[in-house]
């Protein structure tokens, strides 16, 4: 199976059908078929996912081009070939020139701007209202010790004031939370979450959560989806719904609806890491390493001591190929996770990739102290060393702890080693996949 054939799903982009594993463009009406070279779908899919910003020439050819270097005449000539392939006309367009700077997706965004407000919900009584600002102010950290001490607050404050939709909301992000980390059952959070959307039906950060628990606690896409939209039609800039649905879109494959709404959460929290860091994830994921790569570089922009955007620009590179910058940006951020010098330089001294992802797995078992590895992370480790069974073993243990990094299982790359074992099929169905 191709990279392309794993990574995307067919999505509507205007007046057509896009099947990226076919290369094939579908008129929705009429049903006739375009055929479209490679570079030209692969330009289709950064344009679709750009969420309407300026595409610059140096990500085009990135994505496009992994980086080769092509005059402005080969760029042009390929944005008019596929302008002439999706049929542009004055009257509908598909793809804008903005001189000086790149290109822009001319397509209108799904939800419309005169959407309704979200209600941010009545005030509180005042020491319910205290106890969930502190809850909040907690739960900005990734910390495990933060996130019971928000889950605290925010008990302290459903407490205060039981009819409080907020209160219910803050709650059920915390335990949401939790539950990611594997720490509590989602459910919990859905419950939760349910109680502030049954208090409040136009508070949005209640339905966006409902939403992420949904699809979390289910494994119901549908459902999920649902409840992200109402969100979104009452707070069309709510960052969290964006974020939630692009995480839903990504665990049925839909990858080029998931980047634009990665994108748009971006542009509204430019400062969170967080949001960068999915949206890192996300184009891995989607195998378009090149701009994985970008991404993480404008995180790092934001925080050059990001560990957590290190390690991912250190697996786009290897995936990219680089396997040798991938190395150096891998051990950046493990060091910046706390490993000690004498690790990083025992890990630095194998003889090649297979060798260093061998000797991390090894390491992460081993550690329980500076950083906590998720069982996949593991596992992929594993996989790159070669090591079936122990990643087979790794990848059983997560899906008995029904980890949520599996939801994206049948497209990681990292996984790519494991797929032509006959142990694959049968880890598939015991893994709870989105439907």
């Amino acid at each position: 199976m191709s990279p392309r054939a794993l990574s995307e799903q067919p999505f509507e982009f205007g007046a057509w059908r896009v099947e990226p594993a076919r290369g094939v463009l579908t008129a929705l009406e009429g049903a006739s078929e375009t055929r479209i070279e490679p570079k030209l779908m692969d330009l289709l899919l950064l344009f679709a996912g750009s969420a309407g910003r300026v595409v610059g020439k140096q990500e085009i050819v990135n994505g496009v081009w992994g980086g080769r270097a092509i005059g402005d005449d080969t760029l042009a000539a390929a944005v008019s070939r596929l302008r002439s392939a999706l049929g542009e006309t004055p009257a509908r367009r598909y793809i804008e020139t903005v001189p000086k700077r790149g290109y822009r997706l001319a397509l209108a965004a799904p939800e419309a701007a005169g959407q309704p407000q979200p209600n941010p919900g009545a005030e509180g009584p005042p020491k319910a209202a205290a106890l969930l600002a502190q809850g909040r102010a907690a739960l900005a950290s990734p910390l495990a010790s933060s996130q019971t001490q928000a889950r605290l607050y925010f008990e302290a404050a459903v407490a205060e004031a039981p009819g409080w939709a907020p209160a219910h909301v803050g709650l059920a992000q915390a335990l949401a939370a939790q539950a990611f980390s594997g720490r509590g059952p989602m459910s919990a959070a859905r419950a939760a979450a349910q109680a502030g959307v049954g208090l409040d039906p136009q508070l949005a950060a209640a339905w966006a959560v409902l939403g992420f628990a949904t699809l979390m606690a289910d494994r119901d896409f549908a459902a999920a989806d649902k409840a992200l939209r109402r969100a979104l039609a009452l707070a069309p800039q709510h960052p969290a719904a964006r974020r939630h649905r692009a995480l839903a879109l990504a665990a049925v494959g839909r990858f080029v609806d998931a980047e634009r709404e990665a994108r748009l959460a971006v542009e509204l929290e430019p400062m969170s890491l967080g949001a960068r860091g999915e949206l890192l994830q996300l184009l891995i994921v989607a195998r378009r390493y090149r701009q994985a790569v970008s991404a993480a570089n404008e995180a790092l922009s934001v925080s050059p001591l990001s560990s957590e955007a290190w390690y991912a620009k250190g697996w786009a590179l290897v995936f990219a190929g680089d396997e040798a910058a991938g190395t150096d940006a891998l051990l950046k951020g493990l060091e910046l996770w706390g490993l000690d010098a004498d690790a990083i330089a025992a890990l630095r001294a194998a003889s090649d990739f297979t060798a260093l992802a061998a000797a991390g797995a090894d390491l992460f078992e081993r550690q329980t102290v500076m950083f906590r590895p998720r069982l996949t992370d593991i596992a992929f480790l594993r996989a790159a060393a070669g090591q079936a069974d122990a990643a087979f073993a790794a990848l059983e243990a997560a899906a008995i702890k029904d980890d949520p990094v599996l939801l994206f299982l049948p497209w990681m790359p990292h996984v790519d080693p494991l797929r032509a074992d006959p142990r694959w099929p049968r880890l598939l169905a015991r893994v709870r996949l989105a439907h």
